[in-house]
């Protein structure tokens, strides 16, 4: 068997035509699942609430005691209880959205997503938004794919560069399957997961995504997710000047869902870490004791169960008045958050689009006396300015609309109101409501060495022990000759304690020579250089600070923060800084060859990899 994985992966490495059909492979299987994805979200929703879609329902009691509407209240935590333990056991990476965890595996770790990642992914997605989890299915099944391709990729055992390709297309599958675009999909992959691609990428992707939406629309039919059954259009080009308006408040609206959607983690991470404090609650448990604020919230406010496509459609129809159109909004931004940050396992792309249309619909609604053109085309508009003020994905935020909703005549004013949303969104913060949560945990998604020779490690990273150290009492002999015995042309004075008093260096003791210094002058009697780093500067600093005083080497500091004389704890010379930037470039040119051409490469140069 191995012999015949290495001769696959011989082929479709070196092939282009046999990695094509690879990808073809991928995206079919990624369309398989997310039809399962589909039937597991409603078999668990037909189940526990006795409809196809619970919020449209009212409220309405499910099943034949007239009193069973209150079990809703159940429903979340029922299902909590069988996804927290899942998710905490064998996927921590499945809880939340999904798609930052397939940005940072794409981008810096070679594309590895374990395939178990898959199964949890898609199970506790499933009851998450069955069982009442405000949530979107994107989020999910561009994880699910993305693992899919990953794990086939490792199967093969192709190069890193391979399975990176094969991770996007599994994620742009996800992406074409689930909302019948894809076009929006292959986009999506190159514009959000890879951020960086060639027109051979573009090619695989492309495939990935056909083959993905082909079968999803062979096992569910061809209809637009959100299908209007009639064409819209601006009735003037005038109304262009509302399409802005509406790109700019849904792009704000979408940006304050982001915000909020971390705000509420911070708020529910508070409260969990008071509660375990009193009551040693196990971590698996945390979504099962707050679904139960969320299954009385359902109880109240039926129409945020799930996914909510109905009512967005009622929305579009002009069917729903203002003020609903407004508390919509509002409680899915809530909802959702919620949702995610009790532990939850869903997309935020979804809940996202809802919020645009509640809002470009309720803003068709005021300008209706103003307009010939219908409520429709200012929801529609509204769904991508909110998910390009969220995501800040341009070309996927037209495209997906237009595809989902099969209204091709809105690109016009659809391009005007995501730019200027997107456009707002970069205005105001440096983060999108997916790049956000990386940040938040300190992970760093682009290449370090792309950005500057150097790369991002700090100081403390970067430091050698000190060749050698005085003290502050020894004489300018004393340094001449420990100058000598460690090679070095400066170093460091400290006291007993380790407390830095200066820097001495060879261009120091020739100039206080030339001044008549005596050669058994103290150190701690004379003008000592004070230049130092602290562990956590980075190399910019550092280089700037080894420029500037015109020193070998500097000390780095620690600093505790509670006001503590800073103590040493390194050494950096501008020698060991070239040296460590000569071989990272060295290993990340290494590691490119590699990931391209594979074992074959690392047979034939053993050496090179140390």
């Amino acid at each position: 068997m191995s012999r015949v994985r290495r001769a696959i992966s011989a082929i479709v490495t070196d092939h282009r035509s046999a990695f094509a059909v690879v990808a073809g492979i991928v995206g079919a299987v990624v369309g398989l699942a997310a039809v399962i994805f589909n039937w597991l979200i409603a078999v668990w929703m037909r189940a526990t609430t006795g409809a196809a879609d619970y919020s449209v329902t009212g409220g309405a009691p499910h099943g034949w005691p007239a009193w069973t509407h209150i079990l809703i209240i159940a429903v979340p935590v029922v299902s909590a209880l069988m996804y927290g333990p899942m998710i905490w056991r064998w996927a921590p990476t499945a809880k939340g959205h999904g798609i930052p965890e397939v940005m940072l595996a794409v981008r810096r770790r070679g594309g590895k997503i374990p395939g178990r990642v898959a199964v949890v992914k898609l199970v506790s997605s499933a009851l998450t938004i069955g069982g009442g989890g405000s949530a979107g299915r994107e989020g999910p099944i561009v994880q699910v794919g993305a693992s899919l391709g990953s794990t086939i990729a490792s199967w093969v055992r192709l190069p890193t560069t391979r399975v990176v390709v094969l991770a996007s297309c599994g994620a742009a599958g996800g992406i074409a399957a689930t909302f019948h675009a894809p076009l929006a999909g292959a986009i999506f992959a190159l514009e959000v997961i890879l951020v960086r691609f060639t027109a051979e990428t573009f090619g695989y992707v492309v495939i990935s995504s056909v083959m993905a939406s082909i079968v999803a629309r062979a096992l569910q039919g061809s209809a637009p997710l959100v299908d209007l059954n009639y064409s819209v259009d601006l009735a003037s080009l005038t109304d262009i000047g509302w399409a802005a308006l509406v790109g700019l408040i849904a792009g704000l609206c979408g940006l304050a869902f982001s915000k909020l959607l971390y705000a509420m983690e911070d708020w529910l991470d508070w409260g969990w870490e008071r509660l375990t404090a009193v009551i040693a609650f196990p971590q698996w448990s945390r979504a099962a004791l707050m679904s139960v604020v969320l299954g009385i919230g359902l109880f109240f406010f039926p129409a945020m169960y799930g996914s909510g496509y109905p009512i967005q459609l009622e929305a579009l129809h002009g069917a729903l008045p203002i003020a609903t159109l407004l508390a919509l909004a509002v409680g899915r931004m809530i909802f959702t958050s919620f949702t995610i940050g009790m532990g939850g396992s869903g997309g935020v792309f979804a809940p996202t689009l809802f919020i645009g249309a509640m809002v470009g619909s309720a803003i068709g609604h005021l300008i209706d006396p103003l307009t010939d053109s219908s409520i429709a085309v200012f929801g529609v508009i509204g769904m991508g300015a909110a998910f390009a003020g969220a995501a800040r994905a341009p070309m996927t935020a037209v495209l997906i609309i237009v595809e989902m909703t099969d209204q091709y005549s809105l690109i016009l004013p659809m391009m005007l109101a995501v730019v200027i949303a997107t456009g707002c969104s970069r205005f105001l913060t440096r983060s999108t409501i997916y790049t956000e949560k990386l940040r938040r945990r300190g992970d760093i998604l682009d290449d370090p060495v792309s950005h500057t020779l150097l790369g991002v490690n700090p100081a403390g990273a970067l430091m050698q022990p000190a060749p050698a150290t005085l003290s502050p009492s020894d004489t300018i002999m004393r340094a001449v000759s420990r100058m000598r015995e460690a090679h070095a042309q400066a170093l460091p004075v400290v006291d007993a304690d380790g407390v830095v008093s200066g820097v001495v260096s060879a261009l120091d003791i020739a100039s206080w020579r030339e001044e008549g210094v005596e050669h058994d002058t103290a150190l701690e009697a004379l003008p000592l250089r004070h230049v130092y780093v602290v562990d956590t500067d980075l190399p910019s600093t550092v280089m700037r600070v080894l420029t500037s005083s015109g020193v070998e080497g500097i000390p780095v500091l620690h600093d505790d923060g509670q006001g503590a004389p800073a103590h040493m704890v390194g050494w950096i010379s501008g020698r060991d800084l070239v040296d460590r930037m000569y071989r990272d470039q060295r290993r990340a040119l290494d590691a490119r060859i590699e990931s391209s051409f594979g074992s074959r490469w690392r047979e034939r140069h053993p050496r090179r990899r140390s």
